[in-house]
């Protein structure tokens, strides 16, 4: 409908439509119609229906096997995967690591970095973490780093004379270094879990690995995050429902609170509380304060996520339905306040 307004251009206008016979509302209205080809006025719209809250976003399954680690590449806006594709310690060299859109669509027929090519070496990967042009991979004991546009392979840091038994997490710090977690475990081949090595988290700096600091034995060191804010990392256990708080270069990391249990990723939201990941519970749990809140369950063995701050999405890779799935998130500092939106 065209809106009722009159337009008077000069003192004639007025003049010849003060001598005609005013004009009431509904015939105003019915002359508007007219015009428009004798239209009745759209209705309104109704509104789709509320999304489900207990749905994912986005699900991406085609090609995944074991899918331990999501990274979110804002520069380049794509999801990596990372999948183990067997055994957790097998040096097998058939792991691979596939790039999924913003959506979670597939982007590759063939993954893009596959163990599985001659000039590649992947058995098992992991953590993933993104510095500059290099895509940094938790391989057993092995760090690799591969050229994030190619896929080439450009780097292995060889952990082993450290005695590295269970590469697990990666992170960059705020010092440019890269920081890994060594979970210490071993798999028997009844699946049994065995404690072989130390929970401990390596620095590599110019590609030369150190020890940087040893947790306890039993908390199987997983996930780690760098805490801007708290101006120290943040380092989750599978084996402990201890959430450790670690500053570059002290001997000691201190508990700065408790979870779960069964942790594995963790990632820090924009408005600096955190979310992780539990296999104990099968859970989203937010940790801000010192307090921890379960925020989703029922998410089958869900590893190391990711994190879109700029969507303000997660992708969390269940280990063992071989599937991705992306929630919303809520940014609220607060752990009384749900984080994950409907």
């Amino acid at each position: 409908m065209l809106p009722i307004t009159p337009i008077i251009t000069s003192r004639s206008h007025r003049t010849a439509r003060a001598s005609r016979p005013a004009l009431g509302l509904a015939a105003i209205l019915a002359l508007l119609v007219a015009g428009c080809g004798g239209k009745e006025p759209e209705q309104e719209q109704a509104a789709p229906p509320a999304r489900d809250p207990n749905t994912p976003l986005a699900v991406a399954s085609s090609g995944l096997s074991t899918p331990e680690s999501v990274l979110w590449d804002d520069t380049r806006r794509v999801w990596y995967v990372s999948n183990i594709n067997g055994s957790p310690t097998a040096k097998d060299d058939n792991g691979y690591i596939l790039r999924l859109g913003p959506g979670l669509a597939r982007l590759d027929s063939l993954p893009f970095i596959n163990g599985a090519d001659d000039d590649i070496t992947l058995n098992a990967p992991k953590g993933l973490a993104l510095q500059g042009d290099t895509l940094w991979v938790a391989d057993i004991d092995m760090l690799r780093g591969f050229d994030v546009t190619t896929g080439t392979q450009v780097a292995d840091v060889d952990l082993r004379r450290l005695r590295a038994t269970f590469l697990n997490d990666v992170a960059v710090g705020n010092d440019g270094a890269i920081y890994i977690t060594d979970s210490g475990i071993a798999f028997g081949a009844d699946g049994a879990v065995t404690h072989p090595g130390l929970s401990r988290v390596f620095e590599v700096r110019n590609r030369t690995p150190r020890q940087a600091v040893v947790l306890p034995r039993e908390s199987a060191a997983n996930g780690i995050i760098w805490h801007p804010a708290m101006n120290a990392w943040l380092i989750v256990g599978f084996n402990t429902p201890n959430i450790y708080s670690w500053v570059t270069g002290a001997k000691e990391a201190t508990v700065a609170g408790t979870g779960p249990g069964g942790a594995d990723g963790i990632v820090v939201l924009a408005d600096g509380s955190t979310l992780l990941t539990s296999w104990a519970d099968s859970s989203v749990t937010l940790f801000f304060g010192g307090l921890t809140t379960t925020m989703r369950r029922g998410l089958n063995a869900p590893a190391d996520l990711g994190y879109d701050a700029r969507r303000g999405v997660i992708a969390v890779p269940l280990f063992s339905d071989n599937r991705v799935e992306l929630w919303p998130v809520t940014s609220t500092p607060s752990a009384t306040s749900v984080p994950l939106r409907p």
